[in-house]
């Protein structure tokens, strides 16, 4: 029984977390509808699952990447309020320590990734014109960071992945040296110091609010610190503060580094690069006019950054304690064996068990929002009134989205969030608007796209007008088309914004919704043509077929 306790152990403790795949490659060529769909199938409503926090941001990142703000909020929420929730992971109990903490614990992220998710928050709302609340998660990015340089004998920053895993395992030397752990903040008792944060985006997006909110004072101190952490951004950071800009556009690309497990039995985490860093930058053009925007944000650089990492030595000490216990286990079964004692030999066997047991859950916990950006880009344009399509494209590569259909704000400031994919359709750059969603009207009446036209506008009277002078009986009226909606199996998210919603009803789903003009759903779902819908109720057939009738007729 103990040996088979033994082997169990040792092969349990091979296992890894699994990158979801399948939503990673949807996000890189910006099917950004079918990647939420997936991440939000996973959520669970209960705050104890060791992934609630994980999932909810994936969530978010998607459902902002996707144009649909209004359907963010509850992600957003659960977000904020996890990130701000103290004392998670306190568990320091024995048991916890000996068996398989590791597999239980909530899931809260590297520092670099909480402070991603408060400035996911604060694009949230943003987005929505939110600015007060943008400003709090802004602020909420920014906290301090524990600066171990002093341990680390004043060795420079990482420039690699290697040099990164090489600071952990002469940090978690220095650690176990002063019998310490390194497993949550403010308790590693090495030689560290909180210093200010150096997160780009979490200052622009602080500065960015407080211009909206007309607070000079807030901007200035906003844009002198951004200048101080980050010396390369000191012209945008000016343009913040005095510039004529009327629309911001958040801008991600790539993919953050992947997490793994390194050093012995695999107790180190490590992060290993798959977007390569470059300050290459995003190149925006608006009619005759062109501007370049810097890179704010590297998350390789981050991730690189033993300031921005939670830290492993807790399990490297696991993992050490179990190489004792098995080999002392071990040598005390064989020695009282030879001496005929059973007892002695099966205390042993005991121990060795307790150790393998130890060491299997040494593996550092690679899990890791893997929908994070590689970097992060930050634009300000001064739209003229009325529509503009907007070119962005990232400077000596073939990255390239185009955004028609942006309208400038009657007054204040206005953000949009903008993912590009790196392997994006013909639809990137099509520019065409072919379907038309609530702030996108179409050039003239539509039928509703269930019923032979191109219009995939939430029903309301005023829609409704334009459906009437397509040709659609006014006998028919917004309830009457939200009940066909329902007998077709259709959703609409207007309606509840909270619920989980499918993929977009032009993308064979079953929600009708409207991205926002100027983000990657928008260009997705109305910049290429999709198959024609087919009705599946017998009264949509119906008029489906009395209305095409009608229109051959004319």
């Amino acid at each position: 029984m103990i040996i088979s306790l033994l082997l169990a152990a040792l092969a349990g403790g091979c296992a890894s977390y699994q990158r979801d795949e399948m939503t990673v490659a949807q996000a890189v060529r910006g099917d950004f509808g079918a990647a939420r769909v997936n991440a939000q199938s996973r959520l669970t409503d209960n705050p104890g699952d060791r992934n609630y926090l994980l999932d909810r941001l994936k969530t978010l990142v998607l459902t902002l990447a996707e144009g649909v703000p209004e359907a963010a909020e509850p992600h957003a929420d659960a977000v904020y309020q996890m990130l701000r929730t103290q004392g998670l992971n306190d568990d320091k109990t024995v048991p916890s320590f000996f068996f398989g903490e590791g597999g239980v614990r909530i899931w809260k992220g590297e520092p670099f990734e909480q402070a991603m998710g408060y400035s996911y928050v604060s694009v949230y709302e943003a987005s929505r014109g939110n600015w007060g609340n943008a400003r709090a998660a802004a602020n909420n990015s920014i906290f301090l960071l524990r600066d171990f340089s002093g341990a680390l004998q004043n060795s420079g920053p990482a420039q690699s992945d290697e040099d990164s895993v090489r600071q952990r395992e002469r940090l978690i030397k220095a650690a176990e040296k002063s019998g310490g752990s390194a497993d949550e903040p403010g308790e590693f008792p090495v030689d560290y110091r909180a210093v200010a944060s150096d997160f780009e985006l979490g200052y622009v997006l602080k500065a960015v609010s407080a211009r909206a909110l007309g607070d000079a004072a807030e901007l200035n101190e906003a844009t002198a610190q951004l200048s101080q952490v980050a010396p390369s951004l000191s012209t945008l950071a000016g343009n913040i503060r005095s510039a004529p800009f009327n629309t911001v556009i958040i801008a991600d690309f790539g993919l953050a580094p992947r997490k793994i497990a390194t050093g012995p039995d695999g107790a180190i985490a490590s992060f290993r690069a798959i977007t390569r860093s470059d300050t290459a930058p995003l190149v925006v053009r608006v009619g005759d006019s062109e501007a370049g925007f810097p890179v704010v944000t590297d998350l390789n650089r981050l991730a690189r950054d033993l300031r921005w990492n939670n830290l492993e030595d807790l399990r490297l000490a696991k993992s050490t304690i179990g190489d004792v216990l098995i080999a002392g286990g071990l040598i005390t079964a064989v020695a009282t064996a030879d001496k005929d004692n059973p007892t002695g030999a099966l205390v042993g066997l005991g121990v060795a068990a307790v150790g393998a047991i130890t060491k299997s859950t040494a593996q550092a916990d690679t899990r890791h929002c893997e929908v994070l950006p590689q970097r992060v880009y930050v634009a300000l344009l001064n739209l003229p009134a009325g529509e503009s399509t907007v070119d962005l494209s990232i400077r000596g590569s073939s990255i390239r989205m185009v955004l028609p259909g942006m309208v400038a704000p009657t007054s204040g400031l206005a953000l949009r969030y903008v993912r590009l994919p790196e392997t994006g359709g013909s639809w990137a750059t099509s520019g065409r608007v072919l379907y038309f969603g609530d702030g996108a009207p179409g050039p003239g009446p539509q039928l509703p796209w269930i019923l032979g036209g191109r219009d995939v506008r939430t029903p309301s009277p005023a829609v409704m007008q334009d459906y009437y002078a397509a040709g659609l009986p006014r006998s028919i009226t917004s309830s009457d088309l939200v009940q066909m909606y329902r007998e077709e199996g259709i959703s609409v998210l207007a309606q509840n914004p909270a619920a989980p919603f499918d993929r977009h009803i032009l993308e064979a789903g079953t929600t009708l919704y409207s991205p926002q003009a100027g983000t990657a759903g928008f260009a997705r779902l109305y910049g290429q043509e999709h198959a024609p819908y087919v009705p599946r109720s017998p009264r949509v057939r119906s008029l489906a077929d009395q209305l095409r009738a009608g229109a051959s007729s004319r």
